[in-house]
């Protein structure tokens, strides 16, 4: 299960399952080949939850139960990191960060407020709601 992505030198890095791989191209790309692996695309998904949902900025990306993913910061951001919340065991809130302990035992702190990750785990609970609205007939 992936972890987190954050870029690097040389593209990005995956951090999945205890192990780390390298990816040659940046973390948004890398969503967007997710996102392709999935059958959409991550342009016309980032549209939809703009019209539907009104969200405009730092859009979550729901796939399924194991691939939640939060930005961090703006997805062009060269220093914005991918959080999958599927992936998380604990969040400890430190004095001006936030420690996240992943399934793997992975540590990774993060200088956002406790109030800011909360924000952007409820815009993906409501496009979570939205989407799995649409399945069951």
């Amino acid at each position: 299960m992936i972890e987190y992505l954050v870029n690097n030198g040389y593209g990005c890095l995956i951090y999945k399952n205890g192990t780390v791989t390298q990816y040659n191209g940046t973390n948004l790309s890398y969503i967007k080949k997710i996102c392709i692996e999935y059958l959409f695309t991550f342009e016309g998904y980032t549209q939809a939850v703009q019209k539907k949902l009104g969200k405009q900025y730092k859009i979550p990306l729901f796939i399924d139960g194991e691939l939640m993913l939060i930005p961090l910061k703006r997805i062009r951001d060269y220093d914005n990191i991918w959080i999958n919340i599927a992936a998380i065991a604990n969040i400890f809130e430190q004095k001006n960060a936030i420690e996240i302990v992943f399934e793997s035992q992975r540590k990774l702190q993060i200088n956002i407020s406790m109030k800011s990750l909360r924000k952007q785990i409820k815009h993906l609970e409501v496009i979570q709601n939205a989407k799995v609205k649409h399945f069951h007939f």
